[in-house]
């Protein structure tokens, strides 16, 4: 999201061709290729000779700078500033180029000072977060997602992330969405934002130990999931805290807010408190990741916990390299496929950005598709991506899908009838897949974006499409862009479109950190029986309704949810939303799903004197009733 006074929102508790990718012709250079700091990593890819080596320390590619401990050089110190400069600002090359970066740090010790840009990952490699200690470097700076420059607001600060590091000090991490903080210990205070006029629009903590105080600050919404932590230093303001699993620093789980156990369960808890702390996950298992034993690296994937309240650095199975399919620039979706199909190998997407020829399919139960440094993945315009998706897991169990990141590809149909259905499809609507409670699927740090970095329209049918059951994740963002490349006033240049961001017909679906935004239907569709979501954030969309259908994209006016004149410009008129009685926040079949199923939410809208009809006016409606069950909407002015 951006700040700007048009949003409405709510709040509830391969053939692959990377179009940044290294200068090697064939499959297996005869040469290193620079990393993305430009400098040798020393990891050649000879075929024969090094084929086992190649196993115990894989050749991740020109964008994965691996660091050793002790005092990082002088000269991979002043690329690292220069990687942050070069991509820290909000204009195109940073915000929506193709760089995408990941920074290994090695087990032991480190001296090194990191600003993180955009598209930028700084991973540990150690089993436990406590054996990689991230120390201050020559600047005194160690990890930082600071003050964006400029005196601009961090709402904007997507596409970064820190994870598996001890970090012996206070730490700032002013970040908005799809920016998670994992797996990390803090031995000092950790700031959310800069404070003051410094908005930030988080965000994602999980898996973690904060030795001080957890300082919000300005963050609209926050969730935290399966930490050690204070309590939140203060409640939302608009938004929602929510913290799922979470204990004290004793390790005592904190008390939930709500009761939702047999004979419990209280009706209309609706109101907004802006700060939640709910029971453990009754199902779950950590993200996967890489990490190093005896030399070697290898894939951790740990393992599925009940109930279990507060971080996990310890369960798990380990799986070598000589097992697991490390893509590289040559790399065919077909390659990916039998891969995983034929040969049953877990699957890392190193740094880039991919334009795929065909889907990625998953019939293989157990599978790990791991990506690095926001990799992304696009579809090409073909008609083989039409009625399907670019991700499409069958009727299996145990696919973990772990920092995925999927971009709408270029469309020029005038409906949606010849898109690509779905950016990742679990299943199919007539042939769904109950799975298995034991051995769920899930998705960890997912990024689904439409529009933004293009110069074609775009567009998806949805962006993540869930039919079979027993399927969890965790920390997803669902974003059509509200603001790209190009702009004219509130409006994409060129558009994009999607129905929905997210449409779930299976049962036993959990979601745990979902924030959904700016589709051009209904943002949310949940089918599926017995699901659960906790920690909700929406936007609706700026420009909607019939008249930015992509059929009238070239014709004016186009309809805008707030005043035209908030908004408006010279190149593309545009009128206000009309829509008889103003607008609906939720919309529930039976009543009773809204009055016992929902706790703790914020409707608003950032202007009440906006038209009735262009303006949410029902924070619930009951299609059981045909009236509004619940009209408690308020606005920050």
């Amino acid at each position: 999201m951006r700040a700007t006074p048009a949003m409405l929102r709510t709040w509830l508790v391969l053939a692959l061709a990377p179009v940044c990718a290294s200068d090697c012709t064939g499959v297996h250079c005869e040469v290193d290729a620079a990393d993305a700091a430009g400098l040798l990593q020393g990891t050649p890819r000879r075929q024969a000779a090094l084929q086992q080596e190649s196993h115990r320390s894989p050749n991740f590619g020109p964008n994965v700078i691996v660091i050793e401990p002790g005092e990082t050089p002088v000269e991979l110190q002043a690329k690292l500033l220069e990687l942050y400069n070069a991509y820290i600002s909000w204009d195109e090359p940073g915000q929506f180029g193709n760089h995408r970066t990941a920074v290994f740090l090695k087990p032991g010790v480190h001296q090194v000072d990191i600003l993180l840009p955009y598209y930028f990952q700084v991973l540990g490699l150690g089993a436990s977060p406590l054996d990689t200690i991230a120390k201050p470097g020559p600047d005194g700076i160690g990890l930082e997602v600071g003050q964006q420059p400029g005196g601009l607001p961090n709402t904007n600060t997507f596409w970064r992330s820190i994870e598996n590091v001890d970090i012996p000090q206070n730490l700032d991490f002013f970040v908005s969405q799809a920016a998670p903080l994992r797996k990390v210990r803090v031995q000092g205070n950790l700031a959310l934002s800069g404070g003051g006029t410094d908005y930030t629009s988080g965000g994602c903590l999980a898996n973690s130990e904060i030795w001080g105080a957890i300082l919000t600050g300005t963050q609209q919404q926050w969730y935290t999931r399966g930490t050690k932590m204070q309590p939140y230093d203060h409640p939302a303001g608009l938004g929602s805290y929510a913290a799922v699993g979470c204990v004290s620093p004793s390790g005592s789980p904190f008390p939930p807010s709500y009761n939702v156990g047999e004979g419990e369960h209280k009706p209309w808890q609706t109101g907004h408190s802006g700060a939640t702390y709910t029971e453990a996950p009754s199902v779950f298992a950590e993200k996967p990741f890489i990490m190093i034993e005896e030399d070697e690296y290898k894939l951790r994937i740990p393992e599925v916990l009940t109930d279990h309240a507060g971080p996990d650095w310890q369960t798990g199975s380990t799986v070598g390299f000589d097992k697991v399919f490390v893509t590289n620039a040559n790399t065919t979706a077909s390659d990916i496929n039998h891969a995983i199909n034929t040969k049953g190998h877990h699957v890392v997407i190193t740094p880039g950005v991919y334009e795929l020829e065909e889907p990625i399919v998953i019939n293989r139960s157990n599978i790990v598709v791991l990506g690095l440094g926001f990799a992304t993945l696009v579809p090409k315009k073909l008609d083989i991506f039409e009625g399907k998706a670019v991700i499409e897991v069958g009727a299996v169990d145990g696919v973990r899908l772990a920092s995925v990141f999927v971009q709408a590809g270029p469309q020029n149909s005038p409906n949606y009838t010849k898109a690509v259905k779905a950016l990742v499809r679990w299943g199919t609507p007539d042939a769904p897949y109950a799975g298995k409670k034991e051995n769920p699927g899930f998705m960890y740090d997912f990024v689904a974006r439409v529009g933004g970095p293009d110069d074609v329209p775009a567009g998806v049918g949805t962006m993540l499409e869930v039919n079979n059951g027993w399927v969890i994740t965790d920390n997803t963002w669902l974003w059509q862009a509200d603001h790209c490349k190009q702009n004219s006033g509130a409006l994409c240049i060129p558009q994009r479109y999607s129905n929905h961001c997210l449409v779930v017909n299976g049962d036993d679906v959990h979601m745990y950190g979902l924030m959904a935004e700016h589709s051009n239907k209904d943002i949310v569709v949940w089918n599926g029986e017995r699901g659960k979501t906790y920690f909700y954030q929406s936007e609706f969309k700026y420009t909607m309704g019939v008249l930015s259908e992509p059929d009238t994209w070239q014709i004016v006016p186009h309809s805008c949810v707030v005043l035209a004149s908030d908004v408006d410009d010279d190149a593309i008129p545009m009128a206000n939303v009309d829509q008889q009685g103003g607008l609906r926040a939720i919309s529930v079949k039976h009543s009773d799903t809204y009055i016992w199923g929902f706790k703790d939410i914020s409707t608003l809208n950032w202007n009440m004197n906006w038209p009735v009809n262009s303006k949410l006016t029902c924070k619930a409606w009951s299609a059981e009733t045909n009236s509004c069950l619940d009209d408690r909407v308020t606005a920050p002015r």
